[in-house]
């Protein structure tokens, strides 16, 4: 730029005309009082250039050999046109510019593959769980005469006879239930015999419930007629094989009727069903003594 140099030009002429002449004579002077005027014309045109292209004047910039720099105020970088940038969001993130990709439409998703979605109103939801069949009265007895045969305290084999027990009985009619209770206080007034008609009428009623077959037997045994006793417990066992009260009833009757034996034999299927029931198998060796006589 032309107005930086020219006071310049001027300042070296003036120094040649001023270098062979006196400190105090009016070279010196002269030269000084042309020097101000043209210092100031260049400091203007240098402050409108800079003003112009946004850079500093030439007498602003840092020279190499200079200690200090001069720090000039930034440009402008808003304009009244420009709106105001929005104020951030509760969550700390400032909206983007409305030409930023974060504004952009997302690109559709691909569609699945026909065959990996299920079509129709029951889309999207797990299909509905089997309902729970319930067990009928036989599937229920068996199933606990299951846990009975795994039983490993007295005390919950206590509990699943308990409820063999009483899922035997929940078939029982209300008259055939009527004519059970009157032979049960019939037998505690020592009248087996009595007990024996009422569990015949029943019997009558009801002849494919072994729990009437076994407590009919029971009868029959308190009366002394072990042989009636047995066949009772034979249809019974017929048509429940898994009752341990019906096998061990049957032990008993052989013992009474010194079949040892029978009796032994008869305990080892209570215990295959019961093993809680002779849980130290005392009552096994003692039939077994009886039986096959004393190991030696």
């Amino acid at each position: 730029m032309q107005g930086p140099a020219f006071p310049g030009w001027l300042l070296a002429h003036d120094m040649r005309a001023t270098r062979f002449s006196g400190f105090r004579r009016s070279g010196f002077l002269r030269s000084s009082a042309l020097i101000a005027p043209c210092l100031l014309a260049s400091l203007s045109v240098a402050g409108l250039a800079a003003a112009q292209t946004g850079e500093p004047p030439a007498g602003q910039t840092q020279s190499p050999t200079s200690r200090h720099t001069t720090h000039t105020a930034p440009p402008p970088t808003h304009s009244d046109k420009v709106p105001h940038a929005a104020a951030p969001s509760a969550s700390g993130k400032t909206p983007s510019a409305p030409g930023s990709s974060a504004t952009q439409p997302a690109a559709p998703a691909e569609s699945p593959a026909p065959d990996a979605t299920s079509s129709g109103p029951s889309a999207g939801k797990a299909p509905a769980a089997a309902p729970h069949k319930k067990l009928t009265r036989p599937q229920q007895i068996a199933a606990l005469a299951d846990q009975l045969a795994q039983a490993k305290t007295p005390e919950d084999a206590q509990m699943l006879e308990a409820r063999l027990e009483a899922l035997r009985a929940a078939g029982l009619s209300p008259t055939t239930q009527l004519l059970l209770r009157r032979a049960q206080k019939d037998s505690q007034a020592e009248k087996p015999d009595d007990a024996v008609e009422d569990l015949s009428d029943a019997l009558a009623l009801q002849p494919d419930n072994a729990i009437l077959w076994r407590s009919r037997a029971q009868m029959r045994l308190a009366a002394g007629d072990f042989n009636a006793a047995i066949t009772d417990l034979g249809e019974a066992l017929q048509r429940d094989g898994r009752d341990a009260k019906s096998w061990g009833l049957l032990s008993t009757v052989e013992d009474q009727r010194k079949d040892g034996p029978a009796a032994f034999k008869a305990w080892q299927k209570v215990l295959e069903l019961n093993p809680m029931a002779d849980k130290n198998h005392k009552h096994l060796d003692a039939l077994h003594i009886k039986a096959f006589g004393q190991p030696t």
